[in-house]
């Protein structure tokens, strides 16, 4: 931890304040570890927050797929405001991953999102010009409108059939980041076509409990079962190039990936850097992903050195499916 490689594949730790910053052994200090699962809104905090009896009929729901009712939308939208603005938190997003057709990027790249600001109009006055108010409207934290007519891309519905509507996928948890509410949701159309990444994996998490449980029956094994889950564990594996290095190849700028140069002589057999000390730099860049992470209540637990130079991984613990994805992005 804190080598760095010299041209001469010499190994030496860093000097100064980084020498100082990744060997301090002062106790009591707020780290990682202390902040982690801070900025989500996960069952430990819906738990401490919500009555006893909504806390269990909305974990109750996420098994049998009931509809919140309004009432209990209400207590969880107050719980989840109040939360939210104790994380800094001013606006609020539906947080989607729309399918992106024409434009070469998937919707899971980076997803997408309309912010609105925690404000409603105060419509108990009766003022023609009302005043608004800080909140987090309940309809608005489970249900969204927007323009959908650009997904997967222009041109293919007609004006009065453009109309996308976002639901939360109770089995993600909402997070805030950059002083904002994010929901994670579903993106279908008026008619319930899917338009987006998430929906699907969501509806063949619904086939695979319907169908596992009937083959759970039918072989007389776990018969008392109600759920069944699938999870998934992702892994990042990315090359890391500086700047000034990386605006030199035209290739990687306008392409994203290489196209111009030839593979090593032994391509990637080297062992020299698989596992080897991260750069400094790329040791810096990996523990600011880790410490965002981790406080957003993604269990990211591996960083290291890959086999090509330059190449690098970081990979969380395996989780439900749906809430993986999210973090993957």
């Amino acid at each position: 931890l804190g080598f760095k490689s010299s041209a001469t594949s010499l190994w030496h730790p860093p000097s100064g304040a980084d020498s100082v910053a990744m060997f301090s052994t002062k106790k009591g200090a707020a780290d990682e570890l202390t902040n982690m699962s801070s900025a989500v809104f996960n069952d430990d905090t819906m738990k401490a927050r919500l009555p006893s009896r909504v806390y269990s009929r909305f974990r109750e729901a996420l098994v049998t797929g009931a509809p919140t009712s309004e009432e209990d939308m209400q207590a969880i939208a107050e719980a989840m405001f109040t939360w939210a603005r104790e994380q800094g938190a001013v606006s609020f997003a539906h947080w989607f991953f729309p399918i992106r057709g024409g434009s070469g990027a998937s919707g899971s790249m980076c997803g997408a999102c309309k912010m609105d600001t925690m404000i409603d109009l105060d419509w108990s006055s009766q003022e023609a010009t009302k005043p608004f108010k800080a909140t987090l409207p309940y309809e608005r934290l489970f249900f969204g409108e927007t323009d959908g007519s650009s997904f997967p891309n222009g041109g293919l519905r007609a004006t009065h059939t453009a109309a996308a509507f976002t639901t939360w996928d109770r089995s993600s948890q909402c997070f805030v980041l950059d002083k904002v509410l994010r929901i994670p949701c579903a993106f279908i159309t008026h008619l319930g076509a899917c338009i987006d990444d998430k929906t699907p994996l969501l509806r063949s998490n619904d086939a695979l409990h319907k169908q596992g449980l009937r083959l759970l029956k039918n072989i007389k094994i776990g018969t008392d079962a109600k759920i069944i889950h699938s999870f998934l564990g992702w892994e990042q594996e990315f090359f890391v190039v500086s700047a000034e290095l990386y605006r030199k190849r035209p290739d990687l700028v306008n392409c994203g990936r290489t196209l111009v140069g030839k593979l090593p002589t032994r391509n990637q057999q080297a062992e020299l850097n698989y596992f080897a000390p991260p750069p400094t730099e790329v040791n810096k860049l990996m523990f600011n992903v880790q410490e965002v992470m981790l406080k957003l209540g993604v269990p990211m637990a591996v960083l290291h050195n890959e086999v090509a130079c330059a190449q690098h991984e970081m990979s969380p613990v395996y989780c439900h499916s749906s809430f993986s994805a999210d973090n993957n992005v």
